[in-house]
């Protein structure tokens, strides 16, 4: 209901603003955020913004936020919203929820009854649809309170409702208390995103100005008939400092009698101070049940007849201590009147009326939510009741799609349960479940590590096997576990299942059965696939055979059939029908994959995107598959050439994001930066590498940019130690991997760049490392690929990618002994050649950016070679990529190709004449002064004479840099 309309004092400029910006008097989809301290009148402002809405023919539903009661509820205000709209357009809510079934958990007396559990994304999908549905009918305005006591899952269904917007007039207005936002408030990070959402309006109401704080002091002084004189009227504007609250609530105190402490809670204690014993005691009960509390509920706890109890209520409410609410439940005015209630309650009042309502709320669930149950339980000392009323609470909060409070509830019912209980590993499982639905997967696998490592002494094997089975799943989806210890824990689960226990079978040799894909051992994966699949007919597990049937996918894929693969995938598409299912999420990725391979850069994006849309729509947008489509969606965006769309997918605002999640999207942002030539920290740096022992992808998402970046900045020594590192570090982790063949050929692009001015001993080492990765590379490329029937198949067809920069590192490496002095320069023929392939091989694959830098460095060679029209078309073709991502190492580059005309332009001061061309030549061998002379029958004073003469023109300092920059220019071959 909308809160008592009270006279506004000071605020007419605030209450204009608002109703601007939602259009009251020209009504559209808006939403505004209002924040202030407590007590500032937030309330008060959207009351009278309420009532007249109302009287412009409006509807109105507020919702409210709760601090104590409820805080574990997930989406309580939107229950309450519904309840409302219920009320107003109870045919509106029916049609919708007939349309959209997941509305029916926020439908009155509905929320604990739903038996299906709603998907996150349906529930907001619903919301969405009935506040739309609604305002089609006529202007509404919708008002969520004191959303700093959010729960996750409503801040995260306001930032969706916020940011899709309304198309029709649906004013959201949202506020929150800013003097309650500590630095680590959960609250800051929503803001953050909030701010950064288009068309969202943002008001902060400040304190009030001492006159009409004055005015507030005569105001109430007048309604409560009393004379304040002047001073103690300023000195309760002093005190009050602007706020109105405090300013009401001191007047009341001052007149009453109550001294002027300073204390707002002195203050708000004088107020329930001055009821009656009875009243007080139903106050008392109400605070430790939080601010608001049904009749039912209080009827039920207070041992007091209708009349005595209506006669409190009715105290209460005229001392302005409580206020009404509908359907019937009182409120505390403010919810600094709860807090200091129940601060000044004994200790041992507090566990009598915790008790209390434990005993209530067992007896009769109706009268509240289970996770209330399992607060006043756990404070009355009852575990027991509060572990059921925790899972319970979680079970409720995964129907609404609020997995990370369901990870609340169930790891504090972990908190109360004893290490021997045997019920932990029920807890457990469900909790690494929630945790795995927020995206937290390193959670996940530790709190089922965390159970196995501490059994208690009573576990059941077929347990035991269920949670091996389980963290071994969960395990794979980084790089947590070594090599073997996922088979192993798979294989002991398989030794501790029971004969009769079929439906753990089904779960150990589904897991079983992963990880002997993964250890590629195929034909026991075969065998294990079909006793699995008989299983699940036999059980009727038609889930369970569509998951066997995609782990058997992933056999298609690693044997190169990408043709099989195709058809096998689309088999599983039909056969879920395109329903919402999570799988599907898994299946979408997988396909985005196999177009990834064959070089349909466009298909695959399309296919991560949608796999990532799928996961937003449920809202599992960070689960492990849809993070990851989101994540190598902006990837293959980077490829494709579209570095402001990989930006949009990889710059993350969303706080939600756990690690090593965030790391990885850190990294991948880094190499668009890197190819700017944007600078990145060493402590951003540092930052994702502390999480290189969790997954082997954090490492080269890390490598790629970093390479780049030390190069660009001239500290090859670096980029050669986080090059080796990397390397070492995913030798240990995925063992044999083609990330090795890009990661070389990006280490020998730098190395070829900086070649003419690196000292012997820098030389001498990036020689060695880049030798043994080529080895690496050399093992990887050999590796016979097989297709249908074990038939033959190129690299080229299954592996674009790793082709196109095989090609670019061969290449590559020929460009180092081009430029390094001291090494015997390659035939221009060769050169020309690998970079001819190179080129080519990137176009094939779709990457933009790195076709690009193919042809700058063949435009290189052209010019060596004499062929200066084909150099300047080549040299075209990449300034014009450069130029649209903002690649400005490429154009810096493409810039230092240019000056050749202006070296070799005849009437340029700076032109070589044919005898100092000749020279260069002989100072590009390596020939010394002497030996110039004797090659062209001059004496070494005058060869010596020539080669200052170029150095001066070719603004070198040496030798080997003018032999450097006479090959960069193409002034020698």
């Amino acid at each position: 209901m909308t809160p008592p309309v009270r006279e506004l004092v000071g605020r007419d400029a605030d209450l204009a603003r608002i109703a601007e910006l939602i259009g009251l008097d020209d009504p559209r989809g808006v939403g505004v955020v209002v924040s202030g301290d407590a007590g500032i009148g937030k309330s008060a402002l959207l009351a009278r913004v309420s009532a007249d809405a109302e009287t412009a023919g409006w509807q109105v539903a507020w919702g409210h936020c709760v601090g104590q009661s409820g805080s574990g509820v997930a989406l309580l205000p939107f229950t309450e919203l519904v309840g409302r709209l219920h009320q107003l357009a109870p045919d509106t809510v029916a049609d919708v929820a007939t349309t959209r079934p997941a509305l029916r958990a926020l439908v009155p007396d509905r929320r604990g009854g739903t038996t299906e559990q709603a998907q996150p994304g349906q529930v907001g999908e619903a919301v969405h649809a009935l506040l739309t549905a609604i305002g089609e009918q006529g202007p509404l305005l919708v008002v969520v309170e004191d959303v700093h006591w959010a729960d996750h899952s409503s801040r995260d269904l306001l930032t969706l409702l916020l940011t899709r917007g309304f198309s029709g007039p649906v004013a959201l207005v949202v506020t929150y208390r800013s003097d309650d936002l500590h630095r680590q408030h959960p609250l800051h990070e929503t803001l953050a995103v909030w701010a950064r959402i288009a068309g969202v309006s943002h008001l902060s109401l400040e304190p009030l100005q001492d006159s009409a704080i004055r005015d507030l002091v005569a105001q109430t002084d007048a309604t409560l008939n009393a004379d304040l004189d002047e001073a103690t009227a300023a000195e309760i504007t002093h005190r009050a400092e602007g706020n109105p609250f405090f300013a009401e609530e001191l007047t009341a105190s001052t007149i009453a009698g109550k001294p002027i402490t300073g204390g707002l809670s002195r203050v708000l204690w004088a107020r329930v101070d001055q009821l009656s014993e009875v009243a007080q005691h139903v106050v008392r009960t109400m605070a430790v049940g939080g601010r608001t509390t049904s009749h039912d509920l209080l009827a039920r706890l207070v041992d007091l007849t209708d009349d005595e109890l209506d006669r409190a209520v009715a105290e209460a409410v005229e001392r302005h201590v409580i206020e009404t609410r509908w359907p019937p439940a009182y409120a505390f005015r403010h919810a600094l009147l709860a807090e200091t209630t129940t601060a000044d309650l004994l200790p041992g009042q507090r566990m009598r009326l915790h008790r209390a309502y434990a005993a209530a709320l067992t007896d009769d669930p109706s009268l509240g939510p289970a996770s209330e149950l399992a607060r006043h339980a756990a404070a009355a000392g009852d575990l027991a009741t509060a572990v059921a009323a925790a899972r319970t609470a979680a079970r409720a909060d995964l129907a609404v799609g609020g997995p990370v409070d369901a990870l609340a509830q169930l790891e504090q019912a972990l908190c109360w349960l004893n290490e021997d209980a045997l019920e932990r590993d029920e807890v457990s499982l469900e909790a690494s479940d929630a945790a795995l639905a927020a995206g937290d997967v390193v959670r996940a696998v530790h709190l089922l590590q965390d159970r196995l490592d501490h059994p208690g002494p009573d576990q059941a094997p077929a347990m035991r096997a269920r949670l091996l089975a389980t963290c071994a799943n969960r395990a794979r989806l980084v790089d947590m576990p070594p090599a073997d210890a996922g088979l192993a824990m798979t294989t002991e689960a398989l030794g501790l299942v029971p004969d009769d226990d079929r439906e753990t079978r089904l779960v150990v040799l589904m897991a079983h059965m992963q990880q002997l894909v993964d250890t590629r051992d195929y034909a026991a994966a075969a065998a294990l696939g079909e006793e699995a699949s008989t299983l699940a007919d036999t059980l009727g597990r038609t889930d369970a055979h569509t998951e066997i049937r995609t782990i058997q996918s992933r056999v298609i894929e690693i044997h190169d059939d990408l043709d099989a693969l195709a058809v096998h995938l689309d088999g599983l598409l039909r056969d879920l029908g395109g329903r919402p299912d999570p799988l599907l999420v898994r299946i979408h990725h997988q396909g985005a994959t196999m177009h990834h391979r064959r070089g349909e850069l466009r298909r695959a994006l399309e296919s991560y995107d949608a796999s990532a849309a799928l996961a937003h729509r449920l809202r599992l947008d960070w689960a492990p598959f849809g993070m990851e489509a989101r994540l190598i969606g902006g990837l293959t965006a980077y490829e494709l050439g579209d570095w402001d769309g990989a930006e949009h997918r990889l710059d993350v605002a969303d706080p939600l994001l756990p690690q090593p999640g965030r790391s990885f999207f850190e990294a991948a942002l880094m190499l668009v930066r890197a190819g700017r030539g944007e600078g990145i920290g060493d402590d951003e740096i540092d930052a994702v590498r502390s999480w290189w022992h969790v997954d082997g992808l954090a490492v080269v998402l890390l490598a790629m940019p970093s390479i780049e970046h030390f190069g660009n900045h001239g500290a090859l020594d670096r980029a050669l130690d986080i090059a080796q590192d990397s390397v070492a570090r995913l030798d240990r982790t995925w063992g044999r991997y083609h990330a090795v063949v890009r990661l070389a050929a990006l280490l020998a692009g730098q190395v070829a760049t900086h070649a003419p001015t690196l000292d012997g001993p820098t030389l001498r080492r990036a020689d060695a490392l880049l030798e043994s990765l080529t080895e690496r590379v050399d093992v990887i490329i050999a590796q016979p690929q097989r297709g249908a029937h074990d038939g033959a198949v190129n690299l080229p067809d299954t592996n674009t990618e790793t082709w196109a920069w095989n090609q670019r590192l061969r290449a590559e490496l020929l460009r180092i002994r081009w430029r390094t002095p001291s090494f015997t320069s390659p035939p221009l023929e060769d050169l020309r050649s690998h970079w001819q392939d190179s080129v080519a091989a990137f176009d094939r694959y779709g990457h933009v950016f790195e076709a690009a830098r193919s042809r700058a460095r063949l435009a290189a060679v052209l010019r060596a070679s004499g062929d200066i029209a084909g150099a300047r078309r080549e040299e075209e073709l990449a300034r014009g990529v450069g130029e649209r991502l903002g690649a400005t190492p490429l154009l810096h580059e493409l810039d230092t190709l240019a000056t050749t005309s202006s070296t070799t332009t005849a009437d340029d001061p700076n032109a070589l004449t044919p005898r100092e061309q000749e020279v260069l030549e002989l100072v590009a061998r390596g020939l010394s002064n002497g030996q110039v002379g004797t090659e062209l029958f001059i004496s070494t004073k005058t060869a010596s004479v020539h080669v200052s003469r170029i150095l001066a023109k070719l603004g070198a300092s040496s030798r080997t840099e003018a032999a450097a920059v006479a090959r960069d220019r193409g002034l020698v071959p």
